[in-house]
């Protein structure tokens, strides 16, 4: 951690985040249904999904995917080496002091992932963080945490104008962006969209997925007579009744 830390300093990035949620791996049923393992135990259906995608695996061949992140500090071998690496780093132990040591570290702008309690946001805000990330990793590791955009309005009342409050997770079209900021967030995560549009079209793909988001803002915007993105408001949602489905 020292290393990437420092590393990432030296590299001129400006804000580190630091993902929390996760000091273990949760129970993935996907994985468990697919027989995902490390190091991987191809199965018929495996090989079945290669065989239907030749050009992908040509490809795969010639140009081995890379973790540059970890060049130089771990196993570069492949896609095994680097996710038994990674599974290694995992630390329960890991507290706020931890946390407060690697603030020292970097001393620049930093976020804190994975906040779902406003006693922690306050907790973040208070060891300095410029923005904590509401987010549940995804809902992939612990069933009936609740959904980001519900806890939401509890952490932005919490922060208190302090740091940005930024949602993270579930985010695929523009009025999914205008809920959070109606509730409070300063912005949003949007990962998948533009992993989506990396992976098919590469830095094109990215600037069309955020194009395509920026149209239907203005759009759902113009929709709703919000002039400025200082306009949406509260008053733009309402609460599902209890006992809807």
């Amino acid at each position: 951690m020292t290393s990437l830390v420092s590393r990432a300093k030296a590299a001129g990035y400006r804000v580190l985040c630091m993902t929390v949620d996760l000091p273990v791996q949760g129970r993935r049923e996907r994985d468990v249904r697919n027989a995902f393992t490390v190091p991987l135990k191809p199965r018929a259906a495996t090989v079945l999904d290669l065989a239907r995608r030749p050009r992908w695996v040509a490809s795969a061949l010639l140009s081995p995917p890379r973790f540059g992140n970890f060049e130089g500090s771990a196993p570069t071998a492949g896609f095994t080496s680097i996710a038994q690496h990674v599974s290694s780093l995992f630390d329960p132990s890991v507290t706020w002091d931890d946390m407060a040591r690697i603030r020292d570290l970097w001393q620049g702008p930093m976020v804190i992932k994975g906040i779902l309690h406003p006693d922690d946001a306050e907790r973040a805000v208070a060891l300095g963080a410029g923005a904590v990330i509401v987010s549940n990793h995804g809902g992939r590791q612990l069933d009936h945490v609740p959904a980001p955009i519900t806890v939401l309005p509890e952490i932005v009342s919490a922060v208190s104008g302090r740091a940005q409050v930024i949602l993270d997770g579930g985010v695929r079209r523009a009025t999914d962006i205008l809920k959070a900021l109606a509730l409070g967030a300063s912005s949003c995560s949007i990962g998948r969209a533009f992993l989506w549009g990396l992976c098919a079209g590469g830095q094109e793909g990215v600037e069309r997925a955020i194009a395509i988001l920026r149209d239907e803002l203005d759009n759902a915007m113009t929709l709703l007579g919000t002039a400025r993105i200082e306009d949406v408001s509260a008053d733009h949602v309402r609460p599902r009744s209890k006992g809807a489905p």
